[in-house]
Protein backbone atom coordinates (compact mmCIF):
# COMPACT_ATOMS: atom_id res chain seq x y z
CA UNK A 1 0.00 0.00 0.00
CA UNK A 2 1.38 3.41 -0.98
CA UNK A 3 2.25 6.03 1.64
CA UNK A 4 -0.42 8.48 0.36
CA UNK A 5 -3.09 5.78 0.56
CA UNK A 6 -2.03 4.83 4.09
CA UNK A 7 -2.27 8.49 5.07
CA UNK A 8 -5.76 8.75 3.55
CA UNK A 9 -6.94 5.60 5.31
CA UNK A 10 -5.55 6.87 8.61
CA UNK A 11 -7.39 10.18 8.17
CA UNK A 12 -10.57 8.32 7.21
CA UNK A 13 -10.34 6.19 10.36
CA UNK A 14 -9.91 9.28 12.52
CA UNK A 15 -12.82 11.00 10.83
CA UNK A 16 -14.97 7.91 11.31
CA UNK A 17 -14.17 7.95 15.04
CA UNK A 18 -14.96 11.66 15.20
CA UNK A 19 -18.36 11.27 13.57
CA UNK A 20 -19.02 8.35 15.90
CA UNK A 21 -18.47 10.74 18.80
CA UNK A 22 -20.75 13.24 17.09
CA UNK A 23 -23.55 10.67 17.07
CA UNK A 24 -22.94 9.39 20.57
CA UNK A 25 -25.97 9.37 22.82
CA UNK A 26 -28.54 8.98 20.07
CA UNK A 27 -31.57 7.04 21.24
CA UNK A 28 -33.77 4.68 19.30
CA UNK A 29 -37.16 6.16 18.49
CA UNK A 30 -40.23 5.15 16.48
CA UNK A 31 -39.09 6.46 13.12
CA UNK A 32 -39.45 5.27 9.54
CA UNK A 33 -36.30 4.36 7.60
CA UNK A 34 -36.28 3.85 3.85
CA UNK A 35 -33.75 3.33 1.08
CA UNK A 36 -34.57 5.56 -1.86
CA UNK A 37 -32.85 7.04 -4.88
CA UNK A 38 -32.96 9.79 -7.46
CA UNK A 39 -31.14 10.36 -10.74
CA UNK A 40 -28.37 12.89 -11.30
CA UNK A 41 -26.39 13.10 -14.51
CA UNK A 42 -27.86 9.79 -15.59
CA UNK A 43 -26.57 8.03 -12.46
CA UNK A 44 -28.56 6.51 -9.62
CA UNK A 45 -27.88 8.36 -6.35
CA UNK A 46 -28.70 6.39 -3.20
CA UNK A 47 -30.53 8.13 -0.36
CA UNK A 48 -31.34 6.77 3.06
CA UNK A 49 -34.31 8.55 4.59
CA UNK A 50 -35.20 8.84 8.27
CA UNK A 51 -38.51 10.40 9.28
CA UNK A 52 -40.82 10.52 12.30
CA UNK A 53 -43.25 7.63 12.02
CA UNK A 54 -46.46 8.42 10.16
CA UNK A 55 -47.36 10.24 6.99
CA UNK A 56 -46.94 13.91 7.95
CA UNK A 57 -44.47 16.27 6.34
CA UNK A 58 -41.61 17.70 8.41
CA UNK A 59 -38.70 20.11 7.98
CA UNK A 60 -35.82 18.33 6.28
CA UNK A 61 -32.06 18.16 6.64
CA UNK A 62 -29.84 16.75 3.91
CA UNK A 63 -26.71 15.12 5.38
CA UNK A 64 -23.56 15.21 3.23
CA UNK A 65 -20.70 12.86 4.05
CA UNK A 66 -17.00 13.71 4.10
CA UNK A 67 -14.24 12.79 1.65
CA UNK A 68 -14.11 9.40 3.40
CA UNK A 69 -17.35 8.64 1.56
CA UNK A 70 -18.53 5.10 2.14
CA UNK A 71 -15.06 3.71 2.80
CA UNK A 72 -15.83 3.00 6.47
CA UNK A 73 -19.60 2.80 6.24
CA UNK A 74 -22.28 5.26 7.32
CA UNK A 75 -23.39 3.86 10.69
CA UNK A 76 -22.23 6.93 12.71
CA UNK A 77 -24.00 9.37 10.38
CA UNK A 78 -27.08 7.17 10.52
CA UNK A 79 -27.15 7.45 14.29
CA UNK A 80 -26.98 11.23 13.98
CA UNK A 81 -29.77 11.12 11.39
CA UNK A 82 -31.93 9.14 13.80
CA UNK A 83 -31.34 11.78 16.47
CA UNK A 84 -32.59 14.48 14.10
CA UNK A 85 -35.59 12.37 13.09
CA UNK A 86 -36.44 11.79 16.72
CA UNK A 87 -36.65 15.57 17.12
CA UNK A 88 -39.19 15.94 14.31
CA UNK A 89 -37.03 16.22 11.19
CA UNK A 90 -36.98 14.23 7.98
CA UNK A 91 -33.35 13.42 7.21
CA UNK A 92 -31.98 12.46 3.82
CA UNK A 93 -28.48 10.98 3.77
CA UNK A 94 -27.23 11.56 0.23
CA UNK A 95 -24.48 9.40 -1.29
CA UNK A 96 -23.36 12.04 -3.75
CA UNK A 97 -20.22 10.00 -4.56
CA UNK A 98 -22.52 7.65 -6.52
CA UNK A 99 -22.48 10.26 -9.29
CA UNK A 100 -18.79 9.53 -9.97
CA UNK A 101 -18.41 6.01 -8.60
CA UNK A 102 -16.11 7.37 -5.90
CA UNK A 103 -15.38 5.58 -2.62
CA UNK A 104 -12.79 7.92 -1.10
CA UNK A 105 -11.72 11.29 -2.53
CA UNK A 106 -8.19 12.69 -2.35
CA UNK A 107 -7.26 16.30 -3.02
CA UNK A 108 -6.84 15.84 -6.79
CA UNK A 109 -10.23 14.19 -7.20
CA UNK A 110 -11.92 16.83 -5.05
CA UNK A 111 -10.40 19.59 -7.20
CA UNK A 112 -11.64 17.92 -10.41
CA UNK A 113 -15.03 16.70 -9.34
CA UNK A 114 -16.55 19.05 -6.79
CA UNK A 115 -18.65 20.89 -9.43
CA UNK A 116 -20.22 17.56 -10.42
CA UNK A 117 -20.93 16.69 -6.78
CA UNK A 118 -22.33 20.19 -6.29
CA UNK A 119 -24.73 19.55 -9.16
CA UNK A 120 -25.70 16.27 -7.52
CA UNK A 121 -26.46 18.06 -4.24
CA UNK A 122 -28.70 20.46 -6.18
CA UNK A 123 -30.55 17.47 -7.62
CA UNK A 124 -30.83 16.09 -4.08
CA UNK A 125 -32.57 19.30 -3.00
CA UNK A 126 -34.96 18.89 -5.93
CA UNK A 127 -35.65 15.36 -4.69
CA UNK A 128 -36.26 16.62 -1.15
CA UNK A 129 -38.65 19.34 -2.28
CA UNK A 130 -40.86 16.73 -3.94
CA UNK A 131 -40.56 14.18 -1.16
CA UNK A 132 -43.90 13.24 0.51
CA UNK A 133 -42.38 13.46 4.02
CA UNK A 134 -40.78 16.90 3.58
CA UNK A 135 -42.08 20.41 4.11
CA UNK A 136 -40.50 21.93 0.97
CA UNK A 137 -40.16 25.42 2.41
CA UNK A 138 -38.08 24.29 5.42
CA UNK A 139 -34.88 22.61 4.24
CA UNK A 140 -31.44 22.57 5.86
CA UNK A 141 -28.03 21.17 4.98
CA UNK A 142 -25.47 19.51 7.25
CA UNK A 143 -21.96 18.71 6.05
CA UNK A 144 -18.62 17.64 7.46
CA UNK A 145 -15.31 18.48 5.72
CA UNK A 146 -15.92 18.00 1.96
CA UNK A 147 -19.64 17.68 2.71
CA UNK A 148 -19.44 21.03 4.50
CA UNK A 149 -17.91 22.70 1.44
CA UNK A 150 -20.68 21.27 -0.74
CA UNK A 151 -23.38 22.33 1.74
CA UNK A 152 -22.08 25.90 1.79
CA UNK A 153 -21.68 26.17 -1.97
CA UNK A 154 -25.22 24.89 -2.57
CA UNK A 155 -26.75 27.12 0.09
CA UNK A 156 -25.14 30.24 -1.36
CA UNK A 157 -26.81 29.55 -4.73
CA UNK A 158 -30.16 28.04 -3.75
CA UNK A 159 -32.81 30.12 -1.97
CA UNK A 160 -34.66 26.94 -0.98
CA UNK A 161 -32.05 26.32 1.72
CA UNK A 162 -33.07 27.81 5.06
CA UNK A 163 -30.20 26.76 7.35
CA UNK A 164 -26.71 25.28 7.12
CA UNK A 165 -24.48 23.62 9.70
CA UNK A 166 -20.94 23.06 8.50
CA UNK A 167 -18.05 21.47 10.36
CA UNK A 168 -14.42 21.80 9.23
CA UNK A 169 -15.33 23.26 5.87
CA UNK A 170 -15.33 26.57 4.02
CA UNK A 171 -15.73 27.97 0.52
CA UNK A 172 -14.22 26.30 -2.53
CA UNK A 173 -11.32 28.27 -3.98
CA UNK A 174 -12.50 31.11 -6.19
CA UNK A 175 -16.10 30.76 -4.99
CA UNK A 176 -16.19 33.93 -2.89
CA UNK A 177 -17.43 36.14 -5.73
CA UNK A 178 -20.05 33.60 -6.79
CA UNK A 179 -21.82 33.73 -3.44
CA UNK A 180 -25.31 35.10 -4.07
CA UNK A 181 -26.89 34.74 -0.63
CA UNK A 182 -26.19 33.20 2.77
CA UNK A 183 -28.93 31.56 4.86
CA UNK A 184 -28.65 31.16 8.65
CA UNK A 185 -25.25 29.54 9.06
CA UNK A 186 -23.46 27.73 11.88
CA UNK A 187 -19.68 27.42 11.45
CA UNK A 188 -17.82 24.90 13.64
CA UNK A 189 -14.06 24.53 13.31
CA UNK A 190 -10.96 23.41 15.20
CA UNK A 191 -8.35 26.13 15.78
CA UNK A 192 -5.51 23.65 15.13
CA UNK A 193 -7.04 22.07 12.00
CA UNK A 194 -4.14 21.34 9.63
CA UNK A 195 -6.24 19.83 6.82
CA UNK A 196 -8.75 22.67 6.46
CA UNK A 197 -7.12 25.57 8.27
CA UNK A 198 -9.18 27.75 10.57
CA UNK A 199 -8.65 30.70 8.23
CA UNK A 200 -11.23 29.05 5.97
CA UNK A 201 -13.83 29.40 8.73
CA UNK A 202 -12.98 33.07 9.21
CA UNK A 203 -13.12 33.72 5.46
CA UNK A 204 -16.53 32.05 5.24
CA UNK A 205 -17.74 34.20 8.14
CA UNK A 206 -16.41 37.32 6.41
CA UNK A 207 -18.20 36.48 3.15
CA UNK A 208 -21.42 35.76 5.06
CA UNK A 209 -21.28 39.15 6.80
CA UNK A 210 -20.59 40.85 3.46
CA UNK A 211 -23.85 39.30 2.21
CA UNK A 212 -25.73 40.64 5.23
CA UNK A 213 -25.69 37.46 7.32
CA UNK A 214 -24.00 37.29 10.71
CA UNK A 215 -23.14 33.61 11.16
CA UNK A 216 -23.00 31.67 14.39
CA UNK A 217 -19.34 30.76 14.84
CA UNK A 218 -17.62 28.41 17.27
CA UNK A 219 -13.86 27.83 17.13
CA UNK A 220 -12.62 24.94 19.27
CA UNK A 221 -9.27 25.82 20.81
CA UNK A 222 -6.61 23.14 20.47
CA UNK A 223 -8.80 20.98 18.21
CA UNK A 224 -7.80 19.67 14.80
CA UNK A 225 -9.75 18.50 11.77
CA UNK A 226 -11.02 15.55 13.77
CA UNK A 227 -12.62 16.92 16.90
CA UNK A 228 -12.29 15.25 20.28
CA UNK A 229 -15.26 13.57 21.91
CA UNK A 230 -15.98 16.57 24.14
CA UNK A 231 -15.78 19.03 21.25
CA UNK A 232 -17.96 16.81 19.08
CA UNK A 233 -20.59 16.49 21.78
CA UNK A 234 -20.69 20.28 22.00
CA UNK A 235 -20.85 20.58 18.19
CA UNK A 236 -23.70 18.07 18.11
CA UNK A 237 -25.70 20.01 20.67
CA UNK A 238 -25.14 23.27 18.81
CA UNK A 239 -26.16 21.73 15.49
CA UNK A 240 -29.37 20.30 16.91
CA UNK A 241 -30.32 23.59 18.57
CA UNK A 242 -29.54 25.48 15.38
CA UNK A 243 -31.80 23.30 13.25
CA UNK A 244 -34.50 23.45 15.94
CA UNK A 245 -34.39 27.24 15.78
CA UNK A 246 -34.15 27.78 12.05
CA UNK A 247 -36.22 24.87 10.76
CA UNK A 248 -38.54 23.61 13.49
CA UNK A 249 -39.47 26.97 15.00
CA UNK A 250 -39.96 28.61 11.60
CA UNK A 251 -42.04 25.64 10.45
CA UNK A 252 -44.24 25.91 13.53
CA UNK A 253 -44.69 29.63 12.92
CA UNK A 254 -45.65 29.02 9.31
CA UNK A 255 -48.21 26.46 10.42
CA UNK A 256 -49.69 28.90 12.95
CA UNK A 257 -49.81 31.69 10.37
CA UNK A 258 -51.47 29.43 7.82
CA UNK A 259 -54.03 28.38 10.40
CA UNK A 260 -54.78 31.97 11.31
CA UNK A 261 -55.24 32.84 7.67
CA UNK A 262 -57.77 30.06 7.18
CA UNK A 263 -60.02 31.13 10.03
Amino acid sequence: MSAPMKSRLFFAALLFASITNFAAGAERAPIDERREAFTSGGRRIAVKTFAPRGTDRFPAVLVLHSAAGTLLGNAPLERFARTLAQRGTTVLMVRYFDRTGTIFAGEDEIHRRWPVWNETVRDAVDFAVEHPRVQPDHIGLFGYSLGAYLAVSEATQDNRIDAVVEIAGGLFRGYENRTQRVPPLLILHGRADQRVRVENAFELARVARARGRVPALKIYEGEGHVLSRAAMEDASARALRFFDTHLQVSAAKTKRDDGAGNR
